[in-house]
């Protein structure tokens, strides 16, 4: 009987501890626990903590206000149009600013899009330029009822 219970602990607390995708939503707006901000910490992820330290995102209508403003020790900056030239200016006339794709589905593939823009600033006009992103991809769970993360890749224009 004690070897039963002692058997059962075990299995149990193995259960407990082993890792499980969590399954994400895809509405954004003050929920921590969606595919936009798990694709940006993927993205701060990947980065070189030497070189950056704030990431500069462009604020879309699915970011949320809960947002956490610092992931993976980057400094997290939320910009909207208007702030867009000041930052610019700041930064010498040049920064990179994230843009976050909505949430696409492809070829049985949901997946959103990463992609850091080298912003300029000149002639009252900001001029974005672009070399590729990260593409995040995330799969339909059956089982959990929603979107679990499945692989994420670089890629260029």
């Amino acid at each position: 009987m004690k070897f039963k219970i002692f058997l059962s602990s075990i299995l149990f607390i193995g259960i407990i501890k082993c890792p499980g995708q969590t399954v994400l939503d895809t509405d954004g707006l003050n929920n921590l626990n969606n595919v936009y901000l798990y694709s940006l910490k993927e993205y701060c992820a990947s980065l070189g903590s030497s070189k950056t330290k704030i990431v500069y995102v462009k604020r879309e209508n699915f970011i949320g206000d809960s947002w956490p403003k610092k992931i993976n020790n980057f400094e997290i900056q939320y910009l909207t149009d208007d702030e867009y030239k000041k930052v610019i200016e700041e930064n010498r006339g040049n920064i990179t600013l994230v843009g976050i794709s909505p949430l696409e589905f492809r070829r049985d593939n949901f997946y959103v899009a990463i992609i850091p823009f080298s912003a300029t600033y000149q002639k009252k006009i900001v001029h974005l330029a672009n070399g590729g992103g990260l593409t995040v991809n995330f799969q339909y769970d059956n089982e959990k009822k929603g979107l679990v993360f499945k692989s994420k890749k670089w890629s260029g224009i």
